[in-house]
């Protein structure tokens, strides 16, 4: 490894311990994209990636969104924070792995990068989870990557191509091609160990791509108690027990799923057309009841790509901008749409 590529793997270890930690601080166990992604009871911003640039909108007033900064980010898609970071993924193979960006003043943006490199396994990040000062990475070609910023260590390539990730307690949660959902045990947190437990006959594994906007793919999420899986190839929502990953329930959505959220008991599944085999589809934000496994409520939008939920709002991204909706009775109830908020993903923070 040259003494660039080892600084700046050291920076983003270093941020990565800074970056676990707070997740922990503020109770945020599941850190992807999909969900509010170490934001606070009261999340004052939302980050927003629109492939050119990561966006900062001022979401204190539900009612009415302001946009604050921005930051160039060419090939941005994927985004997760804490307070004080911002991590940011790319879709090209030329641009950085993940850029980590200060967003301790917003008003003074500045950024670090990993590039993509293939004898570390880096290629296309798909998701993080982070827990006990341990960040674990999918990645859509080079398996589950997880960095132990408390020694420096850098650990890759366990499973396969990889889709999503979450946890429960000392389990993860992994779609990845060689196992379909796989469990691990993280009792020891850098060194992760498959427990022979998974299901590779009910979750699509392939991963179709997205031109400009990266890749399809199934999520996994959970709801403290049981997996949720937003399925690509079937278009359904799937509920699996964690003990042994058999498929309990399942309920159709009708799309290609684009980033998934469950909160309070609801899931919330942006999804849009693709490029083939994946063409007919709804396009906008679906809600469903967990405790039934029925669908709630639908929104149609445009190409529909990012959610994050906070408390009694529903934050969704689209072509047209960031809308947000009411979600306390149940229902999507728009309060405000703010136009400069389109863009691919989202997560919030303070």
């Amino acid at each position: 490894m040259n003494s660039i590529l080892k600084n700046r793997l050291n920076k983003l270890l270093k941020a990565t311990f800074v970056i676990s930690t707070m997740f922990l601080f503020v109770q945020c166990a599941d850190n992807s994209s999909s969900d509010s992604g170490g934001s606070t009871l009261t999340p004052q911003y939302a980050y927003i990636t629109d492939g050119d640039d990561l966006k900062i909108i001022d979401v204190a007033n539900p009612t009415s969104p302001t946009f604050v900064n921005s930051i160039a980010m060419n090939t941005s898609y994927f985004v997760s924070v804490s307070p004080g970071q911002a991590n940011i993924a790319h879709y090209d193979a030329i641009e950085p792995y993940l850029s980590i960006v200060n967003i301790q003043n917003v008003n003074s943006l500045s950024s670090f990068a990993l590039p993509k490199n293939s004898a570390n396994n880096f290629s296309l990040l798909s998701d993080i989870y982070s827990i006990q000062g341990t960040a674990y990475f999918s990645d859509l070609y080079r398996g589950l990557n997880v960095v132990d910023p408390t020694n420096n260590s850098l650990f890759t390539n366990l499973g396969s191509d990889a889709m999503s990730v979450t946890g429960i307690g000392n389990k993860l949660y992994l779609i990845d091609q060689a196992n379909g959902l796989s469990k691990y045990d993280i009792s020891s947190p850098n060194s992760p160990s498959y427990t022979n437990v998974n299901n590779n006959t009910d979750v699509d594994t392939a991963s179709y791509p997205d031109a400009n906007f990266g890749q399809f793919h199934s999520w996994v999420e959970n709801d403290g108690t049981y997996i949720y899986v937003a399925n690509i190839i079937d278009k359904k929502l799937k509920k699996f027990d964690p003990v042994n990953l058999n498929l309990i329930s399942e309920v159709s959505f009708e799309g290609y799923a684009t980033a998934f959220a469950i909160s309070n008991g609801f899931a919330y599944i942006t999804t849009k057309a693709g490029n083939s085999p994946l063409q007919s589809s709804f396009d906008g934000i679906s809600m469903f009841d967990l405790s039934t496994m029925t669908f709630t409520n639908f929104k149609a939008l445009s190409r529909t790509s990012g959610v994050a939920i906070n408390g009694n709002h529903c934050y969704v991204t689209d072509a047209d901008g960031l809308h947000i909706y009411n979600i306390s009775t149940g229902v999507l109830v728009l309060e405000s749409t703010l136009a400069t908020g389109y863009g691919n993903y989202i997560a919030l923070g303070e």
